[in-house]
């Protein structure tokens, strides 16, 4: 669905918005054609990037927006018409820009962590936490975390990713808590790529829940669970199983009986 998207800004400040073709002019408006200086503006606008900005507080940044559990949480964002901060590795921004279009505004994970704060209110982590990162939301003053964490029945599988490895890593979960910002640890049952047909889904908590959970399913629960922080210095922790059956989903009642600690 995204890759019919328009290019996002960056790719609009590269190549322009509008065509030069004709007019007499090169791609970086000399006359004689010349281009470096071209390259050389985009690299001196991503130095300009790497700033820490006092904006409004309206955005929320996700972590490995490149990773695939990523990618699926900015979708389930740009529905629900959220102001979305991507953040990917260097080499990947081009790509999410063409993906995600004008929706969405990506960032470096080579810039600093307070750069790519700008703006940010809240925060869905979904592969390791740096402490940096964290260190800065304290600073900046972000005011939700949304950490997805591992089920104690999820099965990594023979061959598990780095992301599936951070996630067990339960001294994310710790680092968190610490930070005393306001915190919801997500923690999915086995996680399958294929769509759930509608399944129900379940929450449970005490790490008792069993089964598995579509990724497009848990990619809404995180969105979901960004409408409902609990207060500074509190921790809201739940697992989250598809059930058998289709059924409609009432999220109010989903949530409802959760205890905050």
């Amino acid at each position: 669905m995204l890759d019919v998207m328009e290019g996002g800004p960056k790719l609009r400040r590269w190549y322009g918005s509008d065509s030069s073709v004709g007019d007499g002019t090169g791609a970086s408006g000399d006359e004689n054609g010349d281009e470096t200086a071209a390259y050389g503006d985009a690299d001196a606008d991503e130095d300009d990037d790497d700033v820490e900005l006092n904006l409004p507080k309206t955005s929320i940044l996700v972590t490995n927006a490149d990773g695939a559990l990523g990618e699926s949480i900015v979708v389930q964002l740009i529905l629900a018409k959220a102001s979305v901060v991507a953040a990917c590795e260097a080499e990947q921004i081009v790509g999410a820009e063409t993906r995600f279009g004008p929706y969405v505004n990506v960032v470096s994970n080579s810039m600093s962590a307070g750069a790519r704060l700008n703006g940010v209110r809240a925060m869905v982590v979904t592969d390791a936490l740096e402490e940096d990162l964290l260190a800065a939301c304290v600073r900046r003053g972000v005011k939700h975390v949304v950490l997805v964490s591992s089920a104690k029945s999820a099965g990594g599988g023979l061959f598990p990713s780095a992301n599936e490895k951070a996630r067990r890593d339960k001294t994310r979960e710790e680092l968190a808590k610490r930070s005393g910002v306001a915190l919801t640890i997500i923690r999915p049952c086995s996680v399958k790529s294929s769509p759930s047909q509608g399944r129900e889904i379940r929450f449970g908590q005490g790490d008792t829940l069993t089964g598995e959970v579509s990724m497009e399913d848990l990619a809404e629960v995180c969105a979901r669970a960004l409408t409902r922080p609990p207060k500074p210095g509190e921790s809201l922790e739940f697992e989250v199983s598809n059930g058998a059956a289709a059924a409609e989903r009432d999220w109010k009642a989903l949530f409802a009986p959760l205890v905050i600690v």
